[in-house]
């Protein structure tokens, strides 16, 4: 039946430090986050309830009613859904531990709570997934976080879902811990590995960052561009006052190329965004379009907007259009 929707509305999962949410989308005028379990910690999920609970939001997009926390979604689109009943797109977001200080991290506001909130086990919840058919085989995995790789399960947790042949498996890590399964996962082409290096220079780095890792982070990014078949994303988060410089820009697309690289990606800080999203300067249009057009000058095949970039592209369309 055709009728809007979207992917994670109809098939997603998120799973977060207290709390199983359906997606992570939240830049929109809605604000996103549909709790669908609270006060979460890991306990096995009953998937029959959960696929219930589901089925009344399906059945009121049928209708036409959408959930107010998903007005304006750029993610909402009218087509015809498979309503059947499994999770093929999961976001694993249930730690904030990282080994980065990122300024512009959501964990900056108390960095002491969530470098030490714990963190409960996430891989008996995939294997239960897996072995009651829940997980389809083409699911999209995506590791957010804190830092991926300093997860106790992580080897084991990628090693699992390689192992079902899951094939779409998308890491954002900060890089400074290399990660065999990452390397064994880029070798069999089932992995997109992301990382935010946010600069092109050093010293910028370690002012966004607060770690002396830049040399570091690009040699691992180096090795694991050696391992041909998967697919590497330096990304560059634009922080208004910080790393809005156009000849930064330009370098860290140098960069990534001689690091052997040949795909970024571009988003827009997410609470700049947010407090200007109505009021964007000019000089901001400026640098995303040399991004998003010149990035084929610099021998890069692809750029991927995420979530605040794509709202930017997609509110100036509309602006553009409603002129016409």
């Amino acid at each position: 039946m055709k009728y809007i929707s979207c992917i994670h509305l109809e098939h997603g999962i998120t799973f977060f430090s207290n709390s199983v949410q359906i997606c992570c989308i939240s830049s929109h005028p809605g604000g996103g986050n549909i709790v669908q379990i609270n006060n979460y910690k890991g306990e096995l999920i009953n998937w029959d309830e959960l696929f219930k609970s589901r089925r009344v939001i399906r059945d009121n997009l049928k209708k036409g009613i959408i959930p107010d926390k998903c007005s304006e979604c750029y993610y909402l689109k009218e087509q015809d859904w498979n309503d059947d009943d499994y999770i093929d797109e999961v976001l694993i977001g249930h730690f904030t531990h990282c080994n980065c200080n990122c300024i512009y991290c959501y964990t900056e506001k108390d960095k002491n709570f969530f470098n030490n909130n714990k963190t409960y086990n996430i891989l008996p919840v995939i294997k239960d997934m897996i072995e009651k058919g829940v997980l389809s085989k083409k699911s999209t995995i995506t590791f957010g976080g804190g830092e991926p790789t300093i997860l106790n399960e992580f080897e084991e947790l990628v090693n699992l879902l390689l192992d079902y042949d899951v094939y779409n498996i998308r890491i954002h890590s900060d890089g400074i811990k290399y990660s065999p399964a990452i390397e064994k996962g880029l070798k069999l082409g089932k992995i997109t590995l992301i990382t935010s290096v946010d600069s092109s220079s050093k010293k910028l780095y370690e002012k966004i960052k607060h770690v002396p890792c830049f040399d570091k982070v690009w040699k691992n990014l180096a090795n694991y561009a050696k391992a041909k078949n998967g697919l590497i994303r330096t990304k560059y988060v634009l922080i208004p006052g910080i790393n809005d410089d156009i000849n930064e820009v330009k370098n860290w697309m140098k960069k990534t190329y001689e690091s052997g690289i040949r795909h970024i990606a571009f988003d827009i800080e997410d609470n700049w965004f947010k407090e200007n999203r109505n009021n964007i300067p000019q000089y901001i249009y400026v640098i995303f379009d040399f991004v998003y057009k010149s990035y084929p000058q610099y021998k890069i095949e692809s750029c991927e907007l995420y979530e605040r970039a794509s709202n930017l592209k997609i509110d100036r369309e509309i602006k553009h259009n409603s002129k016409c």
